[in-house]
């Protein structure tokens, strides 16, 4: 049996475990005390963690969003790429993108609710049904329409 983490990084981090290709737990941690749980194996023995990855985009740095950001999410998925690393796990970044076709593979019948409440640990959970859908289960979850040309302000 596979026992795998997946991971919406931020300052409040959402996170979900799955054994093989189903949902076991849920929930939201504090950045950092996150991280420690990881390190101290709070989630058990787990053997792979996917993480939505980080970007600044383009359009954001030119607005100066990030301006004097200390880019802690960064920081936590360096800590994760490590851990993972250290301890021979995969480590697998996904775009933050996925979630529109997690959506349409089915992930809502997993969420936690209220919705708004549980945001993060959804997203985390949306990243694991996505691995599921299109990694375990060869599933091809095509894009929306409106999602393939997307624009953004640069």
């Amino acid at each position: 049996m596979s026992r795998w983490l997946t991971v919406d990084p931020g300052e409040s981090t959402g996170w979900s475990v799955w054994e093989d290709k189903e949902l076991v737990d849920a929930g939201t941690t504090p950045m950092m005390e996150f991280a420690d749980d990881v390190w101290n194996e709070k989630f058990g023995k787990i053997d792979r963690i996917v993480c939505e990855d980080w970007r600044i985009y383009p359009w954001e740095a030119k607005k100066g969003s990030l301006n004097w950001d200390q880019c802690r999410t960064a920081r936590l998925i360096g800590v994760l790429a490590f851990i993972a690393r250290l301890r021979d796990h995969s480590f697998i970044l996904q775009p933050a993108a996925i979630k529109e076709r997690a959506i349409a593979g089915g992930a809502k019948e997993l969420f936690y609710r209220p919705l708004h409440e549980n945001r993060h640990q959804n997203d985390a959970i949306m990243h694991g049904w996505f691995f599921v859908q299109v990694e375990l289960l060869g599933a091809n979850i095509p894009k929306s329409e409106e999602n393939t040309t997307a624009h953004h302000p640069v």
